[in-house]
């Protein structure tokens, strides 16, 4: 009896002293969290926790004719074990028990059109190793949200002498430099601006809709019947055009907020393509025993993607743990009360038949 007094009260002070350090971690932050839930004295307090749920079971001979405490102390014992598996020091453990090479976080750099296996550390830096296959960046793209219907594109244009003038960015549309100095002519906006070279001739296209290289064309016409035409692109601002040194900036449409970005890659398994998926926020590709989650790009000129790679070590036994919980919480509390509720009928149906 003392025994079984001794457990209940260390398993519930420990219980108490996991919410106290879910709340602290939630509250430091999830670098200097995940330091605290891997150290040394953390490792200890799991492994006596999950000691402590063994020891129910020994002890407490009446959950094995419990289902719904069953369940749930079983559930919180897969939770612990998935977790402990799942960590740092458990894949050190595979390591050198298993001989297992499983890397348990880190980051990939891929740029498009190029393969990557290495995982780097946080810093993006430091190699923490490679993968046993790659993952080639096909194309990497953004998607806004649409633009505000009163925003119009405009063209700043600073002047040698500091003045500024801006412009609506419509074709046909004109102004003036100043006095002796000429004028300045919309030709043409791009939402994609392109060049291609054909038989030695350059051709200027706008390709698809998405906004990536805006851009406008405009002619400058000098007092002399002279004119020149530049093209001035949104992404690349304030160069200096023309003999004027005209300073030009392009706005097609005012900030553009950031609906979702993606990541269309494809695995590459002893030289052949095994797989392919658009990775995307809260929608990972997962191979080989690890997740990949969308995690930054670039940007500057959206020419690379940032990729947050996990191991799946114990994951499974994690979600398993928490199903048994979840089942065991709602036989305690509904279930149970059901059942007693049928058995309750049927000897009050005895009772009226006898």
């Amino acid at each position: 009896m003392k025994l079984n007094r001794c457990i209940m009260w260390t398993a519930l002070l420990a219980i108490c002293l996991l919410t106290i350090l879910s709340v602290f971690g939630a509250f430091c932050g999830a670098p200097k969290a995940k330091l605290i839930f891997n150290s040394i004295p953390l490792g200890v307090y799991w492994s006596g926790l999950a000691v402590l749920l063994i020891a129910g079971f020994v002890q407490f001979s009446r959950l094995l004719h419990k289902p719904g405490l069953f369940m749930v102390h079983a559930g919180c014992l897969l939770i612990l074990v998935g977790s402990m598996w799942g960590s740092e020091t458990g894949h050190q453990l595979q390591k050198r028990f298993l001989d297992s090479q499983k890397i348990p976080s880190g980051y990939m750099v891929i740029y498009e059109g190029e393969s990557e296996k290495h995982i780097v550390a946080e810093g993006l830096k430091q190699t923490l190793g490679e993968l046993p296959f790659s993952i080639k960046l096909n194309d990497f793209r953004l998607e806004h949200y649409p633009a505000d219907e009163d925003s119009v594109p405009r063209l700043y244009i600073k002047t040698h002498q500091g003045q500024v003038l801006q412009l609506i960015a419509k074709a046909g549309e004109e102004i003036s430099l100043g006095q002796g100095k000429g004028k300045l002519r919309i030709v043409r906006t791009f939402r994609n601006f392109r060049i291609t070279v054909e038989d030695e001739e350059k051709i200027v296209t706008d390709q698809g809709q998405a906004a990536e290289n805006p851009a406008v064309q405009v002619v400058i016409e000098l007092p002399d019947s002279n004119s020149y035409t530049r093209y001035v692109f949104e992404n690349f601002a304030g160069f200096t055009h023309g003999e004027n040194l005209l300073q030009l900036s392009y706005v097609s449409q005012g900030p553009q907020i950031i609906r979702d970005y993606f990541s269309d890659v494809v695995i590459i398994e002893n030289g052949k393509e095994v797989a392919a998926k658009s990775i995307e926020v809260n929608h990972p590709l997962h191979y080989a025993g690890y997740h990949f989650y969308q995690h930054s790009y670039d940007s500057q000129a959206g020419k690379y993607t940032i990729l947050s790679v996990t191991s799946d070590s114990g994951l499974y036994t994690v979600y398993g743990g928490y199903w048994l919980l979840s089942l065991g919480v709602l036989w305690q509390f509904w279930f149970r009360h059901i059942t007693i509720g049928l058995e309750m009928s049927k000897v009050k149906t005895k009772v009226l038949i006898q």
